[in-house]
């Protein structure tokens, strides 16, 4: 094993020389430096498996001469040599890129040799996470494009199919049997379900790939609401489900579009475990913890093994209450764009008497722009 030794001091490199001639298994064979410069130029081929650096060298002192040793070998172990044994010396080493140290005058041959072989294994299994990571990290990235690409190319034939199911019911409506037209809705609903599946997986591609981007502007939470409302009040008409909305005027700093995502998914989301007669709050308070957007309904709640991994992505729950699908990707999102906006997405549900989920956002302390905006609005 070939060490490189850094130390000015000839008496204590010639100590560390004898301590490793010592050891029968491994073998070293050691080199020495005098300077951090001169250790540089030993790094060439063939580089040292392992180096012993002395912290106070001519050229380099403390902790700027771990730093400088690490840029230089990069995939190296390095054991640190010094006088020094202070608490938190060992954390702060490991912390500049450093695999052990030793304490001057205060080692053997068999403590120095086993500093070594820890060293070595410390690196190794530290190239061996890396590697992983990265690959993994590629592997995502390979994963996200490709359902990117897929739920991009699906929306034209899927709106192909809609669009000829649509022109058929109004050209040819008249004239087709019961069975046909309950045919032709199906066909419909499906390829809105579709649509709507692609939407969710596009949009889950980006926020897996924490490319959540977040267009910060003051905006009134109750104006996006009115607006979710709105929205959804459409599909609730259909279910004979009321949508109330309690949202006095409160200011906070983010991205409505995206805000307003997240309302619709939840207003969505409570409509569809609703029945006849049920009504869906949704409000909006200025809380003690920030900027608050709650969304309540009356369902069965959420079942206990179904809400540990609530927010995570591809876990489907319930059916809603008229045979509603679910991909199991909506509250992920919603979660990522929230945590995108520095705030959190609470949950409170109770079998048999509804759901509560609550969009908490941070207050911005720093109002400079919002009496403009205000002003201007």
């Amino acid at each position: 094993m070939r060490v490189l030794v850094v130390e000015d001091n000839p008496g204590d490199a010639q100590l560390v020389s004898v301590a490793l001639a010592g050891s029968v298994r491994p073998k070293f064979q050691v080199s020495l430096a005098a300077t951090l410069a001169e250790a540089r130029e030993c790094l060439a081929s063939p580089s040292p498996d392992v180096i012993l650096l002395d912290l106070s060298l001519p050229d380099s002192l403390g902790e700027q001469t771990v730093t400088s040793m690490r840029e230089a070998a990069i995939s190296i172990p390095i054991v640190i040599m010094t006088s020094t044994d202070e608490t938190g010396f060992a954390e702060r080493m490991v912390s500049l890129g450093a695999q052990d140290y030793l304490v001057k005058g205060d080692f053997t041959g068999p403590m120095l040799w086993r500093a070594i072989s820890y060293s070595v294994a410390r690196m190794t299994l530290m190239v061996e996470r890396e590697a992983l990571v990265t690959e993994l990290r590629i592997s995502v990235e390979v994963k996200n494009r490709m359902l990117g690409i897929l739920a991009h190319d699906l929306r034209n034939p899927i709106g192909a199919v809609s669009g000829y199911a649509e022109l058929l019911e109004m050209t040819e409506g008249k004239s087709l049997s019961a069975q046909m037209m309950a045919a032709l809705t199906a066909i419909r609903e499906s390829a809105a379900f579709m649509n709507n599946m692609i939407e969710e997986v596009l949009a889950f591609a980006l926020a897996d790939a924490g490319d959540v981007k977040v267009n910060r502007r003051w905006l009134n939470l109750a104006a996006v609401a009115g607006k979710a409302v709105t929205i959804g009040a459409v599909v609730a008409e259909k279910k004979q489900v009321r949508l109330a909305l309690e949202a006095p005027p409160v200011w906070v700093e983010g991205d409505a579009m995206k805000i307003e995502q997240v309302l619709n998914n939840l207003i969505s989301n409570a409509i569809k475990f609703s029945k006849a007669g049920d009504v869906v709050t949704v409000s909006v308070v200025d809380g003690a913890d920030g900027k608050c957007l709650s969304v309540s309904d009356h369902g069965g709640g959420i079942p206990a093994d179904v809400m540990i991994n609530l927010f995570k992505p591809f876990v489907k729950g319930k059916t809603g209450t008229a045979g509603e699908r679910s991909n199991g990707l909506g509250l992920y999102i919603c979660s990522r764009i929230i945590e995108a906006h520095g705030g959190r997405i609470d949950v409170n549900s109770k079998d048999g008497r509804g759901t509560t989920f609550t969009v908490i956002l941070p207050d911005d302390h720093n109002n400079s722009g919002l009496h403009h905006v205000m002003n201007h609005a």
